[in-house]
């Protein structure tokens, strides 16, 4: 077995070796095509070539409309006058009558969808509060939500709230 070790080598050298020239018959050179291109071919490349270009950006610009963004959110206080506590893609949360509220977004959140539930940074609320929402719709750039909180009996009253909106 020691003294037959060399067999292995030179058959591992040999396949090694084949394997190259193989490689080396199975390829050629790269070179490129002779002949001239008239300046119909480059005119009709030019068209085709804009075409692309202008196809990827309408195509681009349907994704940017269609194409989930980030969330926005709110969180307000539910004091009197502006009561924006902190939030992502919101301009101001203003409070208007007891328990109605404004809250504005920085883009139009009409087909998105809204969730909010009542909340405070502080003492904790009644089990029974209750956040409504709805789209402003005196507003033209539909950017603004309405919330209504209301206590357990349905009456408005003035509460901290957390709205998210998801488009």
């Amino acid at each position: 077995m020691k003294s037959r070790w060399w067999i292995g080598v030179t058959a591992g050298v040999a396949l090694g070796l084949g394997s190259v020239v193989a490689v080396d018959v199975a390829t050629q050179p790269a070179s490129a095509a002779s002949g001239t291109v008239t300046v119909a071919q480059l005119q009709q490349v030019k068209k085709v070539s804009v075409a692309a270009v202008k196809r990827t950006n309408t195509d681009h610009k349907k994704l940017n409309r269609v194409a989930a963004q980030l969330p926005l959110w709110a969180v307000s206080s539910g004091a009197p006058g502006s009561n924006l506590i902190r939030g992502d893609g919101v301009l101001l949360s203003q409070r208007l009558t007891e328990g109605n509220y404004r809250v504005r977004f920085v883009r139009d959140v009409s087909q998105c969808t809204w969730n909010g539930v009542p909340a405070t940074d502080g003492v904790s609320l009644p089990d029974a509060f209750s956040v409504r929402i709805a789209l402003d719709i005196t507003e033209p750039s539909k950017t603004q939500l309405v919330v209504r909180t209301n206590d357990a009996a349905g009456q408005p009253k003035d509460s901290g709230f957390h709205v998210q909106v998801f488009c």
